[in-house]
């Protein structure tokens, strides 16, 4: 197979690729509408990454880690995948479906090892105020700041907790309720 040449102007750089990485967003989406689904997706945009990534928990991590939900994890998956049929984007949007394939508990290490593996870098960590305030009590939280950004949407209005002041540079809250 022939190689087709190029012509450029003496001097030409190529631009700099602008898109960031992946969006992870962790949280039980039984009480997301399609304004906060559309909010999310119009701030991905806005921040120009390549891909979100939607993480339902399984009902038995959820139970584990003191979140509660009414729903089962399958009705939770289908009103996300509803969400996700209106939703008109450039973007790779996706909801990964591990946890509902494992049935059991799945630490949250676990689940961003897993999901960072397979998805381009950078890694923004996307979830909801309450599990904001669990996560940085784990033990990994210190490791998994340095790797990973942490965008907290405001949905419970709940106070932030304080080991968070600590990294605040590592960290940001957007409002999905109101819009962006």
């Amino acid at each position: 197979m022939a190689r087709e040449q190029i012509k450029v102007p003496y001097g030409y750089e190529p631009p700099a690729h602008s898109d960031k990485g992946t969006v992870l967003v962790f949280e039980t989406f039984e009480d997301w509408t399609a304004h906060e689904m559309s909010a999310c997706i119009a701030w991905a945009e806005e921040r120009k990454f390549v891909r979100v990534i939607f993480y339902p928990q399984h009902e038995e991590t959820l139970r584990r880690m003191d979140i509660r939900s009414e729903m089962p994890y399958y009705a939770r998956l289908k009103h996300l995948e509803q969400l996700m049929e209106d939703v008109d984007t450039q973007l790779q949007v996706e909801v990964d479906k591990w946890e509902g394939k494992r049935k059991k508990y799945t630490p949250l290490d676990t689940s961003l090892n897993f999901l960072t593996e397979k998805s381009p870098g950078p890694h923004f960590i996307c979830m909801s105020d309450r599990y904001a305030n669990l996560f940085v009590t784990y033990p990994s939280f210190k490791e998994w700041i340095k790797k990973a950004r942490l965008v907290i949407f405001t949905q419970f209005r709940v106070p932030l907790h304080g080991k968070l002041h600590d990294c605040a540079e590592r960290w940001e809250t957007v409002d999905f309720g109101n819009g962006v």
